[in-house]
């Protein structure tokens, strides 16, 4: 349910079930992708090896990069940052 309800790290490792467990490259690069994307970097790191693997292709690879740059630029503001310096 928490994957399905846009949790990251849940989608991260159904990912990881599917690879480990069910050998189902196909499913968990779905899930590695969609975590990505929402800006969780240990998806992108999943999808690095997979692309070095041959699992996914270069254009795959070049839109999940760009699609987590972008996310991880949506997150940021002048608030956090200042908050972040504070700590």
């Amino acid at each position: 349910r928490a994957a399905m309800g846009g949790h990251d790290a849940a989608r991260h490792n159904l990912g990881a079930w599917e690879w480990k467990h069910n050998s189902n490259y196909n499913r968990a690069k779905k899930h590695f992708m969609i975590a990505a994307r929402a800006g969780y970097d240990n998806s992108l790191k999943m999808i690095r090896d997979m692309f070095t693997a041959g699992h996914v292709t270069k254009e795959e690879y070049e839109e999940t990069l760009r699609a987590n740059k972008d996310s991880l630029d949506e997150m940021k503001s002048d608030q956090r940052d200042i908050a972040a310096d504070a700590i």
